[in-house]
């Protein structure tokens, strides 16, 4: 005669199903957000190839800031290579940020001004393979962490001088980062910019609001296209 489960036996299989699912779901999710991740190099990349193509017609000159997705969207097989695949809600000109540096307005660090990429010769550009060109971000220009966040706040997804705080964390509490000589790497942003999780875009604040930016010598060596790596 057989014999069925007892209550006792079907509560310890299901103990030990729950127990495996939180064991593993987390493991699932982060190699589907790596899988992700690896798309989006691939997608960078290409962006870099359209930089590279603009650069080159325009008399090695960098393209400007403004509408800079727009101008560069000629050299690109299509919108979708723009798009991150964990962030397809967004429209196709959003989820990148430029490095456009910084104006003096918004600037109250030591001197030089950290200047970016946007309407910059590329002779202009020092080390190029350190220099931050584009970057996962939630605004359409990007930059340095340079001065007081106060200085840095401002209204909209692409305007206002608190570009230079919008990062984000999108794969796995980093993001994808285009430098200047074409190569993506992943990284996280205290590695390159501060301790800074994302900005809130309803209220234009900094999370956390303590934030702590990298030293300056970091934060040139990854953003400012005058400062040259020894």
């Amino acid at each position: 005669m057989r014999r069925g489960f007892t209550l006792i036996e079907l509560l310890v299989v299901i103990a030990i199903i729950a127990i495996l699912a939180a064991i593993l779901f987390p493991v699932f999710a982060r190699a589907r957000e790596k899988a992700r991740a690896i798309t989006c190099v691939s997608n960078m990349k290409q962006q870099g190839l359209a930089f590279e193509m603009y650069t080159s017609d325009y008399d090695e000159v960098y393209v400007p800031a403004y509408e800079w997705k727009g101008r560069l969207d000629p050299y690109m097989k299509n919108h979708e290579m723009w798009k991150c695949p964990s962030r397809r809600q967004l429209i196709w000109y959003y989820g990148h940020g430029y490095n456009a540096g910084l104006f003096a307005s918004e600037y109250a660090g030591p001197a030089p001004l950290p200047a970016g990429f946007a309407g910059m010769s590329r002779a202009a550009i020092q080390s190029p393979s350190y220099k931050i060109l584009s970057v996962e971000w939630d605004k359409c220009v990007s930059g340095p962490p340079g001065g007081d966040q106060a200085n840095h706040r401002g209204p909209g997804p692409c305007g206002g001088p608190m570009h230079s705080w919008a990062v984000c964390r999108i794969h796995n509490g980093g993001s994808n980062v285009l430098f200047g000589d074409g190569h993506v790497k992943w990284m996280k942003p205290e590695q390159y910019h501060s301790t800074t999780d994302h900005v809130d875009l309803d209220t234009c604040a900094v999370v956390p609001a303590d934030a702590q930016a990298v030293d300056e010598a970091t934060w040139r060596k990854y953003w400012d296209t005058s400062y040259e790596c020894n």
